[in-house]
């Protein structure tokens, strides 16, 4: 019987040791690979592509044109790893800045988007009323909304008495990409906000924004 003990006690000590070593050597890789830091994720930026329009095919007065915001999108156990999160109007205002030099881009993206609005507006396509996707109007100088006829002006403002949009069209944050060689691209931090209200807030959370700034 000390026999038949001491054979279980030596096979449980072999298995736990057997196990051990190899635990060592699957370990020791899956460690290394998570310590070192070429696999780690760096932070997520807010800013994200728009695609679809570039820059130079726009013009001040000329007709806006429509690019697509893509992201991550998880949707239960699904992973989207390009899914289109958005869309979004540009609009040229005004001449393009002079972003010569890095310093001179990276002069221009630090201003708020007021100041941005001198050369392009970005509006989501979203209408501010009950959310239906915002188009172009007939005559080519505003947008319509083709669900309650909502109308806005390039600007984005209201364009008629009566209007069910209780603001205009909103605005987004927006920067020239820097890493397009030919800084012809923009990023933007797509939001969508609560329809059928007077104040800019957005879904999700998040402070109460300036309309159409």
């Amino acid at each position: 019987m000390a026999e038949d003990n001491n054979r279980r006690s030596f096979l449980g000590w072999l298995t736990v040791g057997i196990g051990g070593i190899f635990s060592v050597f699957l370990g020791v890789p899956v460690v290394a690979y998570v310590i070192d830091p070429r696999h780690r994720k760096g932070p997520k930026s807010a800013m994200k592509l728009v695609e679809g329009v570039k820059l130079n095919e726009l013009a001040p007065g000329g007709t806006p044109l429509q690019g697509v915001v893509r992201d991550t999108r998880t949707d239960g156990w699904t992973l989207y790893p390009n899914d289109v999160i958005g869309r979004v109007w540009l609009v040229q205002v005004g001449a393009r800045p002079d972003l010569s030099t890095p310093e001179k881009l990276a002069e221009f993206n630090a201003r708020t988007t007021a100041e941005k609005a001198s050369y392009l507006f970005v509006f989501t396509t979203k209408c501010p009323h009950l959310g239906c996707f915002v188009n172009l109007n007939g005559a080519g100088n505003g947008f319509a909304c083709p669900c309650h006829s909502a109308t806005f002006n390039l600007d984005g403002q209201r364009a008629a008495a009566g209007n069910p949009a209780q603001r205009g069209m909103d605005t987004l944050a927006w920067e020239i990409d820097a890493d397009d060689p030919e800084l012809n691209r923009i990023k933007v931090i797509f939001k969508s906000y609560e329809a059928n209200n007077a104040e800019k807030i957005p879904l999700g959370g998040g402070d109460k924004e300036t309309p159409n700034l």
